[in-house]
């Protein structure tokens, strides 16, 4: 058993129950066999404190610990220092004095990469990566850029979620990358045992702040299927909700959709148990981790050729199309709906199970672990 130290800005919390919740997922499962620390930081933007200590929670279940770091807002241009400078602090004089970690395992580049770099290179404890996002919304600005390059060259290891995303990795830096897939609990996700009805169920689920889901091809192209025998079932909130909504009355399809908000990650299972296929017609995803979800519940997809999913998707679990194509997806739906009995649901489930499974990622991501102990043990 080991003591693993694992920064995050992005992690589940009470105002925000699905953000980086595939990072709690990893953190749940590498606790089973090791002592888990788990430090999430943000800033409180909604009270000006520049002079104030950080502040934090500490809660413990098992072998898992998670701190919630919060440091007030500062002045213009210096927030951002005074954030990672007080987060810093946390971490090495609570936790890292403390605990004694034998590795740190920094979530997503900027920031917490780039603070386990520099804790890195201090205390001489290894720091792994593991990239989630595409590499270019980080660079804010030049000084940004230069942060999160200085982590990925610098870092002992780096992991990027897919193979394409490696490649985004790759051209920044010439080093190795290595690939760990994000995982799904299935034990939290059940086999769907219903037979489609005469109305076919169409679900989609993300993040509705930009159009990057393509929510808006997936309505353009509902509003040409020759047959209107469907419901599409719609979660996810953001900014743009409402320009959807507006999007599906003016389709002609205000009947059709059922906008369920933001679920509460407690109830996504009853969500999906509802689906006779899931659509994510993505134009940009380094994952997609709703794909696996969906095929947990033994559901079929249809997602586009954007990154990750290429990496996700068989013939026996789904179909792949091009992105921003509506005709292809409106074909595609019309193609599955016709065809949802040759899909074998245990067969789709089982593919998960075997290839993004808790087992095989703690398997995967232990094994580099001890990798890297062992080189460090014998230099």
């Amino acid at each position: 058993m080991m003591t693993i130290l694992l920064l995050t800005h992005s992690y589940p919390d009470r105002e925000n129950s699905w953000r980086g919740s595939f990072i709690k997922d990893q953190a749940e499962a590498l606790s089973i066999n090791n002592t888990v620390i788990v430090v999430y930081f943000k800033i409180d933007y909604e009270h000006f404190a520049p002079f104030s200590k950080y502040e934090f929670l500490k809660t413990k279940a098992g072998n898992l610990t998670e701190y919630t770091v919060t440091i007030r807002r500062s002045f213009p241009v210096i927030n951002q220092i005074n954030y990672l400078l007080k987060t810093f602090k946390f971490i090495e004089n609570e936790i890292v004095q403390k605990n004694k970690p034998d590795l740190i395992h920094s979530h997503l580049s900027y920031p917490a990469g780039f603070l386990g770099t520099i804790v890195q290179k201090r205390i001489k404890i290894p720091n792994l990566i593991t990239e989630h996002s595409r590499i270019t919304n980080y660079f804010r600005s030049l000084i940004h850029k230069q942060c999160v390059v200085y982590a990925l060259k610098n870092a002992t290891s780096v992991i990027a979620v897919s193979n394409s995303l490696k490649g985004e990795i790759s051209s920044l830096c010439t080093r190795p990358v290595n690939v760990i897939h994000n995982i799904v609990d299935t034990d939290k996700f059940k086999l769907k045992k219903q037979k489609p009805g005469q109305i076919l169920n169409i679900g989609f689920l993300g993040g509705l702040g930009n159009n990057n889901k393509g929510l808006d091809l997936l309505l353009k192209s509902a509003s040409v299927l020759e047959s209107k025998n469907f419901v599409l079932h719609i979660g996810g909130k953001g900014i743009l909700l409402n320009s959807y909504v507006k999007m599906a009355k003016e389709s002609g399809l205000e009947a059709k959709c059922k906008f369920y908000g933001e679920i509460p990650r407690d109830k996504i299972t009853d969500f999906y148990s509802g689906l006779d296929l899931f659509v994510l017609p993505s134009r940009y995803e380094t994952f997609g981790i709703v794909l696996i979800e969906a095929m947990a519940c033994g559901i079929p997809v249809i997602a586009t050729r954007c990154g990750g999913p290429e990496e996700i998707v068989i013939p026996a679990t789904g179909m792949l199309i091009e992105k921003e194509n509506t005709e292809a997806l409106a074909s595609a739906i019309k193609s599955m709906s016709k065809n949802l009995g040759s899909y074998d649901k245990e067969a789709i489930r089982n593919w998960v199970i075997e290839n993004f499974g808790k087992n095989v990622f703690i398997e995967r991501q232990s094994n580099l672990y001890q990798e890297i102990l062992t080189n460090i043990t014998n230099e």
